[in-house]
């Protein structure tokens, strides 16, 4: 077999060495001194960039493509096309792939198919290789074509830039017969019918770390610095990843333009410029910035639109129309139903505006184009379809996961408008504004999840338009800014609701008068959103108006009337009106049963909202009995996944956790929170409002890391979303603060309830509920603290307010009264704090029952004062109840049971029931390292106590043993001077000292000494406690005083003892109130 020689050519031309023929040598061959039969050029093929980076996947691909063995007899054509938007790629991938595959072909040709006239030339040239000369050509594309099928199966064809072609006329410049190999670049997906689905690619964004790289290498910098790469990423993730704008960006900063770290704030603020700039056109084959790449395809959609062919020139028209439009919505997730909905809306709705006639409408501003019913009154989206034709044919537009769904590509978004003129953006903008306004029905009647899309294209609309710089007031639409509000509203973007809403009022209070009905609807709606703002007094004060106008103009018994007074009555109930609320909103429902039946959304919703009312007044039974009823009838008339039903899952799963029916409550919340993510979005508020509802449950069942971590995250995302001063925000920081004083994180708990607190009282006023329960919150922490004073004289406030806008038996109230008790305790006013803790247990045995989790913890709460008043054989009674009690409805494992254990072996201890105690504090310590693991506040606490009954049977080595694990583990957790810390050490001081090791005692007891001086002064009886026992051990030391008997020291300080071994679970009779999200 003969050998051929290599023609390393250039644009049209590439010879290599065969495929499968070994080649010797590699000669080149240029037009000069050669016979041409035709006048067009040998063109040349560019070299691939020597910045070109990464795309193994795509190299491997076409590799593995094109050398692949074929089963055919006879060898067969192979064809490969790689498609994708302007500027991705694809002519470097094909020249790199080309260039490391320089050994496998026979002959390479590269023809520049951006034009049918650039295929000819090109074919011309190839006539004018000295190889073809011999076979005497005539200067024909068709001779050239005859003469590379004639070259065997070996050659490769690269058609670059196939883009304004379709398949059919593509195919005539393909070589005849089966031989040969072709490879496609192009924009149009369309080409895939030439090659096979499956012989095809799409070229995608580069992976971010080929994108830093190439970055780094255009930029002409150093690729091993960190803080340099770190600055790339940015940059990438800005350029999306778009391989022409980053090698752009590059040139510009290697030019010293700009420095690397200032790069994106020149970006933010000239973005057209740098994607536009001809001095920096990165690595583009054809001379062109990424703009003008996209630009180039725009241009021909001009010119088609221009095309003497009616049909050809309409879709053009509709592409350009379409892509303007787009350009003003969210680059993602674009649906036919927005085109499909607005052209049955505009044909339904217009004339039948007469109400708010002196209003403009959002319809006097869309274009009707695309928007034409056929003969059965549907939608005919001929030349919509033919317009996305064109789009998707130049990659300006690519298809979604879903049918009828599309995208834009970022930057192809951000360059439709930056082309744009002033006007042209105003334009289009207003239109993509009204086409959205009319794609919602007046009482939207679309499916949840196209409103969830739709209200994505709005806020995109509303960044990006021109109008969003003059607040949209200039240029006002009623029907846009009803719809938009009730929109944003309802899918959680409640500030921005707001906006709208006043808008609305002022224009129909201005224009229609205050009492329009259309202007009382928007007070209403207003009134609606100040109430999910936090904004109580304000919505009182319109739903107040509101009602009063209706009740004149409307009569008591319009169903607009009453969906009054329950909205009042919910506004009353966030203002801590209770008795006000339950009134009105019991009413409201009488009446919604009476006119409208009992099934009808409004007083299924009536309902609901009275059993908010009663979970308010802790009417928790009652409100279990209507909420059960009410999910029941959702689920049947609406379906389990409405959000109406979803809403009434996570009311119900509240009132179970409030009747401590804990594990109910967590599976209905994962059941919502599963429902939440899947219909409404990870960050919509309804969604993070369960999250904390479930932080919430997980904490009851004990579960507190799992609690604290959801709480982080809601906090995150209610502060991003919402801004710190949001009431939801507030709740989330409550909530969070509520789990790091659980998880003995007590300086942190104060800090964030301290700021809670200050919130409250700044944003809704001393005196209402959430400011009270903030109150109570922050003197827990208090307590943990030992601040006592601090948290009594809090307390003392908690209680008076809460009697005086609950009454006295509100469960609220009793709360209040039950963390008044555990304050007294803990500054040993055990007398104050029995006669508190005995009303407290009367009225919760009495309103919630003896099983009631709450009444179980005010039963543990006075076992823990009877033993402090030394009434142990009531306090023993009362503690065996409560443990049997949590052991019989929370499980043996549950947090309180092992709380209710710990306090039992305390009381055995006092007691002097050693061996009960250490046989239940094995048990707990067991449960604690097994549950929560060893270095858990409430674990370590157990060994601390398990370690002090040791001493009390005198098992010296155990008890030291333990009280140095213990030590160790605070000093590395908590500090050395913290005062759990200092504890733990003055234990195992009078542990050496009782196992005869003085030295290490008192070196233990002078840092006692040290601390507890430095911490609380040298009058405080904890001061003079250590120094008397540091002088007992110091006179142990000194040979004259070693004949002192050891009974000296214990009965010195028999009760410094009895104290430091009463370890109570202080949680279990203290009740920590947290905040549901609205």
């Amino acid at each position: 077999m003969s050998r051929k020689h290599v023609l390393q050519g250039a644009q049209n031309v590439s010879i290599s060495g065969g495929t499968f023929i070994a080649a010797d040598s590699v000669k080149y061959y240029t037009s000069a001194g050669n016979r041409a039969t035709s006048d067009a050029a040998i063109p040349v093929k560019p070299n691939s960039s020597i910045r070109f980076t990464g795309r193994t996947n795509v190299l491997a691909k076409l590799k593995e493509h094109f050398t692949a063995e074929s089963n055919d007899k006879l060898r067969r054509r192979k064809f490969f096309l790689l498609y994708g938007m302007g500027g991705i790629g694809k002519t470097q991938i094909c020249l790199r792939f080309i260039e490391d595959m320089s050994d496998c072909f026979s002959h390479v040709f590269w023809i520049d198919a951006s034009s049918a006239d650039n295929i000819t030339q090109g074919l011309k040239g190839i006539c004018n290789l000295p190889e073809a000369q011999s076979s005497v050509l005539d200067g024909t594309p068709q001779s050239a074509l005859w003469w590379i099928s004639s070259l065997g199966d070996n050659y490769a064809m690269v058609f670059d830039n196939a883009d304004n072609l379709t398949p059919e006329e593509l195919e005539q410049y393909f070589p005849s017969g089966l031989g040969g190999n072709i490879l496609i670049t192009s924009r149009n997906s369309g080409l895939k019918h030439l090659t096979l689905h499956e012989n095809s690619l799409e070229v995608k964004e580069m992976e971010e770390n080929d994108a830093i790289s190439l970055l780094l290498k255009a930029a002409c910098l150093d690729e091993s610095q960190e803080d340099l790469q770190a600055e790339a990423s940015k940059i990438v993730n800005e350029l999306f990843y778009i391989p022409l704008a980053i090698d752009q960006a590059g040139a510009f900063i290697a030019f010293g333009d700009t420095d690397i770290r200032d790069y994106l704030k020149e970006y933010s603020q000239y973005r057209e410029k740098l994607l536009n700039y001809p001095a920096f056109k990165g690595a583009s084959t054809y001379n062109r910035t990424v703009y003008q790449t996209w630009e180039l395809s725009y241009k021909e959609i001009q010119q088609r639109a221009k095309s003497d062919d009616s049909q050809r020139a309409e879709a053009a028209s509709s592409a350009m129309l379409l892509l303007a439009m787009f350009s003003f919505f969210h680059f993602d997730a674009i649906s036919e139903e927005i085109f499909s909905y607005a052209a049955t809306q505009t044909h339904e709705t217009n004339g039948d505006n007469e109400q708010i006639s002196a209003l403009p409408l959002a319809s006097s501003v869309i274009d009707h184009t695309l928007l034409q019913l056929d003969e059965t009154g549907k939608w005919d989206n001929y030349i919509f379809k033919e317009g996305l034709r064109v789009l998707l044919s130049f990659s300006l537009i690519k298809l979604g996961s879903l049918k009828g769904v599309y995208a834009v590509h970022p930057l192809i978004h951000a360059w439709g408008r930056d082309r744009m003129s002033s006007e042209d953006k105003e334009k289009y903008s207003l239109m993509a504004y009204g086409m959205l306004a009319c794609s919602l029905s007046e009482y939207f009647n679309e499916p949840y999840q196209f409103r969830r899309i739709l209200v994505t294209h709005l806020r995109a609309n509303m960044q990006h338009s021109v109008l969003a710089k003059k607040k949209m007031v200039e240029r006002y639409f009623d029907d846009a800014h009803e719809k938009f509000g009730s929109l944003l509203s309802e899918q959680g973007y409640y500030s921005e609701a707001e906006k709208f809403r006043i808008q609305v009022l002022d224009a129909r209070s201005r224009t229609l008068g205050e009492e329009h009905l259309g202007t009382i609807s928007a007070m209403g709606h207003l009134a609606d959103t100040y109430e999910v703002l936090g904004k109580y007094a304000e919505a009182e004060m319109l739903q107040v108006k509101v009602l009063d106008l209706r009740n004149r103009l409307l009569g008591e018994e319009d169903p607009n009337t009453i969906a009054t007074m329950s909205n009042l009555a919910n506004t009353f109930d966030c203002l801590g009106k209770y008795a006000d609320a339950e009134k009105l909103q019991i009413k409201a429902l009488d009446l919604h049963n009476k006119y409208l039946g009992k099934e009808h959304p409004h007083t299924i919703s009536s309902m609901s909202n009275l059993a908010n009312i009663y979970h308010s007044l802790g009417k928790y039974a009652d409100a279990e009995e209507l909420q059960v009823k009410i999910l029941d009838l959702r689920n049947r008339l609406l379906g389990e996944e409405h959000p109406d039903t979803i809403g009434g899952m996570n009311n119900l799963a509240n009132t179970y956790e409030c009747l401590g029916k804990y594990a109910d409550a967590e599976k209905l919340q994962i059941k919502v929170l599963d429902l939440k993510n899947k219909y409404l979005g990870k960050e919509h508020p309804d969604t993070i409002g369960t999250m904390s509802n479930l932080a919430i449950a997980y904490n009851r069942l004990g579960k507190y890391a799992d609690g604290e971590k959801l709480q982080v995250k809601v906090l995150d995302l209610t502060q991003r979303l919402l801004g710190e001063e949001h009431p939801d925000t507030i709740i989330a920081m409550s909530n969070l603060a509520t789990t790091t004083d659980t998880l003995g994180k007590y300086a942190d708990a104060e800090k964030l309830k301290i700021k809670v607190l200050d919130l409250q009282n700044k944003y809704l006023g001393k005196e209402h509920p959430n400011t009270i329960v903030a109150m109570s919150n922050l003197a827990i922490t208090y307590i943990s603290l030992e601040k006592y004073a601090d948290a009594e004289m809090l307390q003392i406030k908690v209680l008076d307010l809460q009697c005086k806008h609950l009454g006295k038996e509100h469960p609220d109230t009793i709360g209040a009264m039950n963390n008044l008790a555990a304050i007294y305790h803990r500054l040993g006013k055990y007398a104050d704090a029995e006669k508190l803790e005995i009303i407290v247990l009367d009225l919760q045995n009495k309103y919630l029952g003896k099983e009631h989790p709450n009444t179980i913890i005010a039963m543990s709460g006075l076992a823990s004062t009877y033993s402090s008043l030394e009434k142990y054989a009531d306090a023993e009674k009362l503690q065996i109840e409560v443990l049997d009690l949590q052991s019989k409805y929370l499980g043996t494992e549950h947090p309180y049971t092992i709380d209710a254990m710990n306090n039992l072996a305390a009381i055995y201890y006092r007691l002097g029931k050693y061996a009960d105690t250490e046989k239940l504090q094995m048990k707990v310590l067991d449960l604690e390292n097994r549950l929560l693991g060893e270095e858990d506040p409430k674990t370590i606490n157990a060994m601390e106590n398990l370690a002090n009954t040791y001493l009390r049977l005198e098992q010296y080595p155990d008890t030291e043993k333990l009280q140095i694990k213990v030590l160790d583990l605070r000093n590395r957790l908590l500090g050395e001077e913290h005062p759990d810390t200092i504890e733990v050490m003055e234990n195992l001081a009078i542990t050496f000292y009782y196992l005869s090791k003085y030295t290490d005692a008192a070196r233990l007891q002078v840092q006692v000494v040290d601390v507890r001086k430095k911490t609380f002064g040298e009058e405080h009886p904890k001061t003079i406690q250590a120094v008397a026992i540091l002088a007992e051990i110091t006179s142990r030391i000194e040979p004259k005083k070693k004949s002192h008997h050891l009974s000296n020291i214990a009965s010195k300080f028999s009760k410094i003892f009895k104290r430091k071994v009463l370890h109570y679970s202080n949680v279990s009779h203290i009740v920590i109130s947290d905040l549901d999200f609205q």
